[in-house]
């Protein structure tokens, strides 16, 4: 099997703690034929610092003044990069030695443009579940991404030109991952390994954050709204996750989500969910007027 060369591309800010052990985690991969490019998006902690002592040759470091966000760095990174194929790594997340190397045998083996696998993602707390949550099904790319986000950039391994052609959307602050894999599965031959080679970290997903949540996963969806009315099922799927995030906050807009959801999808669910906020909704408009 030739072995062509990858580039790994980490975008960091202010992680020099885990930063060592992260790139550790990738110059001890079983498939050696790599660069390791490490982005440095205008840190303030002194990452700088660490690559002074740098001893491995493929280890390269790069770093500019103004801070734009970490799909900007993978775009820098990714122009840069010397390698016929690309990877990104999170700058606090952990491979396992063999990542790459079932990537891209498996890459090959399905003569696919971009692979992706599982990852364990570690709660604050120490608890951890398996991502992507749901089966996957090959021939079902573009209505599973429009569902749900399957692959997380750490996950990604790709020919170059794949990243040519879509870069990453340097206007969205949240789910970039999620919209580069709809655009993916649009345009590109995917494969799934399902196995976890990933360890990521992931903060606890309260219901203030859900909320907060609301605006770019509401970006997201209207981003791809064309490719949404193709798929009513994914559709139905991401009105119900709408109308979750501001269930508890917005009655009335939840209420909304979910009578888009029910009238693709007739499921009882959603019904049960759109007359409880429209009730909600309702209670708290009396509430308003007769404070009023």
């Amino acid at each position: 099997m030739e072995k062509k060369l990858i580039t790994v591309i980490i975008p960091t800010y202010n992680r020099k703690k885990k930063l060592l052990e992260c790139i550790s985690s990738i110059l001890e991969q079983t498939y050696e034929h790599i660069e390791v490019l490490v982005v440095d998006d205008a840190s303030t902690d002194g990452t700088e610092e660490i690559f002074q002592r740098k001893t491995d040759p493929r280890l390269r470091y790069i770093r500019y003044e103004t801070n734009r966000g970490a799909c900007y760095a993978r775009n820098c990174g990714a122009a840069l990069a010397k390698g016929e194929l690309l990877a990104f790594q999170d700058s606090d997340d952990l491979w396992h030695p063999k990542k790459l190397e079932k990537q891209y045998a498996w890459l090959l083996s399905n003569k696919a443009d971009l692979c992706f696998c599982g990852m364990n993602r570690i709660s604050e707390k120490g608890s951890r579940f398996y991502f992507p949550v749901h089966p996957f099904r090959a021939g079902h790319e573009l209505e599973a991404f429009l569902a749900e986000n399957r692959a997380g950039t750490q996950t990604m391994l790709m020919y170059r030109h794949v990243w040519e052609r879509l870069q990453f959307d340097e206007t969205i602050k949240r789910y970039q991952d999620w919209d580069f894999g709809i655009r993916a599965a649009k345009q590109f031959v995917l494969c799934y390994l399902p196995e976890a080679l990933v360890e990521s970290k992931v903060g606890e997903d309260s219901i203030s954050a859900r909320v907060t949540s609301y605006p770019h996963l509401r970006r997201l969806y209207d981003k791809h709204a064309l490719l949404y009315r193709q798929y009513p099922a994914s559709d139905a799927v991401m009105n119900r996750r709408l109308g979750k995030r501001v269930h508890a906050a917005d009655p009335a807009l939840a209420a909304e989500h979910f009578r888009k959801s029910f009238a693709l999808s007739h499921s009882f669910y959603d019904l049960g969910y759109w007359t409880a906020d429209r009730i909600r909704s309702a209670m708290k408009e009396r509430g308003r007027k007769r404070e009023g």
